[in-house]
């Protein structure tokens, strides 16, 4: 068999698979077609049933309103549910609560000088008075000389409300038990004055 005839079948092949192939086609538009037609047609009809008032028979115009709103309805419908199942639930995480805190007011309050000046836990004293703090005693600390003042309280929410009238002072937690020259009985809150409090406000 030459060449010639083996590209003349070959070419006869391929033209009637493509001649095949388009009556396939051909044939699928028109089903989907025709489905398509048949189900808008049955739409309207149950539209226009169910809109019948009087007796009257909607327009074609009115039936194919009413058809385009259907439509929009049920995209909306299918828009919606395909929003539901996308969305994740949001988690929610609380903000860790802070202890609230405790002033200071009313608490028996040891001031002692660990400084060279003298008189000096007397004068915070009486600035401590003067904004509040009335249960006060004075006395010195001989224990070690400090550069920034100590303020050693009960609990750890507690001493910020005295920070304030300080320079760099600093919070402990816990009591003194050494290095005072006056009694502790009854204190809750001991402040150390360092020798960057020397100059009072």
């Amino acid at each position: 068999m030459d060449r010639k005839t083996i590209l003349r079948i070959f070419g006869d092949a391929f033209l009637r698979s493509l001649v095949v192939l388009m009556g396939i086609v051909i044939i699928g538009f028109s089903a989907f077609f025709i489905i398509t037609v048949v189900t808008n047609n049955q739409k309207m009809k149950e539209l226009a049933q169910g809109t019948e008032s009087g007796g009257e028979e909607l327009s074609p115009e009115e039936l194919e309103k009413l058809l385009s709103e259907h439509r929009e309805k049920e995209e909306a419908q299918e828009r919606e549910q395909t929003t539901e199942a996308t969305t994740t639930e949001e988690v929610t995480t609380e903000a860790p609560t802070t202890e609230e805190k405790i002033s200071s007011m009313g608490y028996k309050i040891l001031v002692l000088n660990s400084t060279r000046v003298s008189g000096l836990a007397k004068k915070w004293m009486e600035k401590l008075k003067s904004e509040g703090f009335t249960d006060i005693a004075t006395g010195n600390y001989s224990a070690a000389r400090e550069e920034e003042t100590k303020i050693y309280v009960p609990s750890a929410n507690m001493g910020d409300d005295l920070l304030v009238y300080f320079n760099n002072a600093t919070i402990e937690i816990g009591a003194l038990s050494s290095g005072m020259d006056v009694s502790a009985e009854g204190v809750e809150i001991f402040i150390v004055i360092g020798a960057t409090d020397t100059t009072i406000p």
